[in-house]
């Protein structure tokens, strides 16, 4: 990947750097508003910011691309883990040149995202990780699958694609999540989005 394209995610990367948040995940209010592409790009630039191992974690149980962009759809992740059929260095993807270490989101009907199993995993299996990221789905389509990171979570932040998500649902969102003071990212890339997330795309796929 581009220095370039890594250096377009260095704000967001820098905010969270600046918190020393460890734990970090990103949703949104309805799907194609680039929660996906966005924390892809995140993640590559933390593991180059932090010069540490960063995990990229799939928890997008209703439409995983990031998991379908690595080709790993028929690949063990998350749900194995969390309902106990797999062990959590067997399904993290490592890759050789790079500080970005990937976990599928796995068999999506095996379990589902409780708050026992994500404290368990957050508190004790990715401690080696200085950073973990989560992407998740959108609130008003996935709230079973955002809440239990909502609480565990040091950041939640929620992409909004600039002029396009209508404020009511915004608000309606945040109140699902509880979030009255929100990290927002606004995403203004709605031209270039395509051809941004096919280069993070190619990149992501040297992990499979």
């Amino acid at each position: 990947m581009s220095a370039t394209l890594v250096h377009s995610f260095d704000g967001i990367a820098s905010r969270i750097d600046a918190t020393g948040a460890r734990s970090v995940g990103f949703t949104s209010t309805l799907a194609g508003e680039g929660t996906s592409t966005i924390a892809l790009g995140t993640a590559l630039a933390l593991a180059e910011l932090r010069q540490e191992k960063v995990l990229l974690v799939d928890a997008n149980w209703i439409h995983p691309s990031l998991t379908s962009d690595a080709r790993r759809e028929s690949a063990p992740g998350l749900a194995d883990y969390l309902a106990r059929k797999a062990e959590l260095a067997t399904v993290v993807r490592s890759a050789e040149r790079s500080r970005l270490d990937f976990l599928p989101v796995g068999d999506r009907d095996a379990a589902r995202p409780t708050l026992r199993g994500l404290a368990s995993l957050l508190a004790n299996d990715v401690t080696h990780f200085q950073t973990v990221l989560i992407d998740l789905p959108p609130v008003l389509t996935g709230e079973m699958y955002v809440l239990p990171w909502a609480t565990l979570l040091d950041h939640l932040f929620v992409v909004l694609r600039e002029a396009a998500t209508p404020l009511p649902l915004v608000r309606q969102a945040l109140g699902k999540i509880g979030l009255a003071t929100p990290e927002i990212i606004l995403n203004r890339t709605a031209a270039a989005t395509p051809e941004l997330a096919t280069s993070l795309v190619a990149a992501h796929r040297r992990l499979a």
